[in-house]
């Protein structure tokens, strides 16, 4: 009994010592530690870092019909070596460092040293100074960090494009966010190195091709060591364009044009004394029934490689992205303009189908009478002494509409324009006197088409309010004046068009009188393959012609590559009876010390239209 007491006695002793204990401890924390432990809770940071993701791909439609398609753009693993320079500079090492770095990078340090120099970025942000550098790169930077002060080796995704050059313009380009954008409302999810879209498709679907960044959130003491990991989330990576574009076509056609330009500079043009100089041109092939952009190409073009290893001095002339001085005075060939869509050019004859239309629409022409071609042409009542030349100097005879298309007689439309002339002046028709620009306007011409492309141009279809003008007084001091309307009606004087507004409405002349959208994406599916958006063009704007009328226009049309027609030269031996062709050719005079112009504008087969097919030269001379 007396041991037992003896032990409960120990036992209240040692349970009344951690009492004691622990309450001491309870008080230090709360009364004498209390600031100490503030200080260290205030020094105990969230810190969020993200990860990129990966950038959609671009699939032309041929290649997602395959299983394991190659993307037409696609990305890569790239290791980038990027530096600090408020660090570098704060380490007062920046030559040493440069050279330690030039020697394992194989990069000379004037290189080094512009690439730091780089206006594209804050002088906070870490600038790039060289990419796809080998793992090992890595870790001696990693193994060696006091010999490199504000370096770091980060793992970078860059597009890759397995095609090279092909549908350059189409695809577009990327580059370093600027100090501009970084703090506007349309970027603020972005960070200081992201790329954004600057061309092409990667800027008109920037939204839908970025992603989602992952980002970790990380508790951090003062010391910047990690103390535990709050949260995360994984990146999700951006959507994929499916095209209209078919790759074989596409290759087809800029394959085509640099055989047409190379071809083009071999003929002697007697009117300038010199070769052809076939400096530029563009193909474009529509679905008629859809307007879905098959293949649309462009001439110079460049390569999209380029942008993502940076240009070297002789490429940044060549774009026209040089400092000034830099190219002894050389002009750039303006390879980022995409010729068939950007640009505009007089369409020459290849106009005539749609005016023709329009004067049959107005009842100045009828698909049965004969008219006129003569040699020249002088508006009743001018006294100027203005004379309107046909191609020909001889007096070809009189001829149905078909075969003044099939010939291509300039005079018997200078007679319509005339006509439409009158109904202007005479203001029979109140506002709506100018019934020409009204029915070029319904196919389409003097505004955009609306490709999903940026920078479109939308043409002239010249008309009163343009020739009054305060721009035009020197050229129309008494205003609209009668030579507008009667060289708009061969595709001169005024009016220009692109390569597409022209693949546009030839596509409706072949379906039958609706004009379709141009459109270069089809859908837009995520990473799994599923659809989240059907883009597609709209087919919902119909003409008012009749079927009889549309017809007509496409069986003269599908006479001019054959025997007596402007293009029978150029589709010697091609098979018409098998892939019979209706189409047009048009020659655009620009004037000296310019030539002219060549264009063809096809419809294949003429029998039953699938596709329209555009292509212009510029100074290549005739169309035909």
């Amino acid at each position: 009994m007396e041991k037992s007491s003896s032990r409960l006695k120990v036992f209240a002793v040692l349970v009344t010592v951690m009492f004691i204990a622990l309450s001491t401890r309870l008080w230090f924390l709360q009364v004498l530690a209390t600031e100490q432990n503030q200080r260290a809770a205030k020094n105990n940071s969230v810190r969020t870092a993200t990860t990129d993701a990966l950038r959609g791909e671009i699939i032309t439609a041929d290649q997602a019909k395959k299983e394991d398609p190659t993307p037409l753009v696609t990305n890569r693993k790239s290791l980038e070596v990027r530096i600090n320079k408020q660090e570098l500079d704060e380490s007062g090492r920046a030559e040493e460092v440069l050279l330690q770095l030039s020697e394992l990078l194989d990069i000379p340090v004037e290189d080094l040293t512009a690439a730091l120099e780089s206006n594209q970025y804050f002088e906070y942000q870490p600038k790039p100074v060289a990419e796809f550098v080998d793992e090992d790169v890595r870790f001696y930077i990693e193994e060696h960090e006091a010999m490199f002060p504000g370096v770091e080796v980060v793992d970078a995704s860059v597009r890759s494009y397995p095609y090279g050059e092909m549908a350059a313009h189409i695809v577009g380009t990327l580059s370093q966010i600027n100090d501009e954008e970084v703090d506007t409302p349309a970027f603020r999810d972005y960070g200081l190195n992201d790329l954004v879209g600057r061309s092409g498709l990667e800027v008109t679907y920037e939204k839908w091709l970025r992603g989602k960044k992952g980002v970790q959130d990380y508790v951090v003491n003062a010391d910047g060591e990690t103390i535990r990991q709050l949260g995360e989330r994984p990146p999700t990576a951006g959507n994929d364009l499916i095209l209209s574009l078919d790759s074989e076509v596409q290759a087809a056609a800029e394959d085509a044009l640099d055989e047409g330009i190379t071809e083009a500079r071999t003929r002697f043009d007697d009117d300038t004394g010199k070769y052809f100089q076939a400096n530029a041109g563009a193909v474009v092939v529509l679905d008629a029934t859809t307007g879905g952009v098959v293949a649309m190409a462009s001439s110079p073009t460049y390569d999209p490689r380029w942008f993502v290893r940076g240009l070297k001095p002789d490429e940044a002339c060549y774009m026209g992205l040089a400092a000034a001085g830099k190219c002894g005075g050389a002009d750039s060939v303006a390879p980022l303009l995409d010729r068939a869509y950007q640009e505009v050019y007089l369409p020459g004859s290849t106009f005539k189908p749609f005016t023709a239309l329009a004067a049959v629409k107005e009842g100045f022409a009828d698909l049965g009478s004969y008219y006129s071609c003569p040699a020249e042409y002088v508006h009743p009542g001018d006294t100027s002494g203005t004379t309107f030349n046909n191609w020909s100097t001889q007096d070809l005879g009189s001829f149905q509409l078909s075969y003044l298309l099939k010939i291509s007689c300039d005079t018997s439309f200078y007679k319509w324009g005339s006509d439409f002339y009158s109904r202007y002046t005479n203001d029979q028709l109140g506002e709506n006197n100018e019934p020409l620009q009204r029915s070029l306007g319904q196919w389409g011409f003097g505004s955009p088409t609306r490709i999903d492309l940026p920078s479109e141009a939308a043409g002239l279809v010249p008309d009163a309010a343009w020739a009054n003008h305060d721009d035009q007084k020197n050229i129309f001091p008494d205003g609209m004046a009668p030579g507008v309307d009667i060289l708009t009606m061969i595709g001169s004087g005024n009016v220009t068009v692109t390569p597409l507004q022209l693949a546009q409405a030839y596509a409706a002349l072949a379906n039958g009188g609706h004009v379709c959208r141009p459109h270069i994406v089809d859908r837009i599916v995520d990473a799994e393959g599923k659809e989240v958006k059907d883009v597609n063009g709209q087919c919902d704007r119909t003409l008012p012609y009749t079927q009889a009328q549309l017809d007509y226009i496409m069986n003269a049309l599908s006479q001019v590559p054959r025997s007596g027609g402007t293009a029978y030269s150029a589709f010697l031996g091609f098979p018409l009876d098998e892939y019979p062709v209706a189409g047009k050719t048009g020659t655009a005079f620009r004037g000296y010390p310019f030539q002219d112009t060549s264009w063809f504008a096809g419809v294949v087969p003429a029998n039953d239209p699938k596709y329209v097919v555009v292509a212009m030269v510029e100074q290549a001379g005739f169309g035909s």
